[in-house]
């Protein structure tokens, strides 16, 4: 995945998004606590720029995760007084 990801190898061919939404116990400050565990290792294992990178990209992992398993924009309408469409 990581390669993939940093890399661009294409090694993975997996489906992160269904794999995640199979996991109904997960909730969004689980993405929270996974991250700040993940820039602790990467910062522990990976020189500077590495490490950069990789925390870079699995911030984005996590937003996009969070994004496709939490946000509903039909609630976000409503929140924000909108019609939704």
């Amino acid at each position: 995945f990581w390669s993939s990801l940093t890399m661009l190898t294409g090694r993975y061919k997996g489906q992160p998004m269904v794999a995640h939404m199979k996991l109904k116990m997960v909730e969004p400050h689980h993405f929270d606590r996974w991250l700040s565990l993940f820039r602790e290792t990467a910062g522990e294992v990976c020189p500077p720029p590495a490490a950069a990178i990789f925390i870079d990209k699995a911030e984005r992992v996590a937003e996009s995760l969070k994004l496709g398993m939490f946000f509903k924009p039909e609630e976000a309408a409503a929140k924000n007084s909108l019609p939704p469409t």
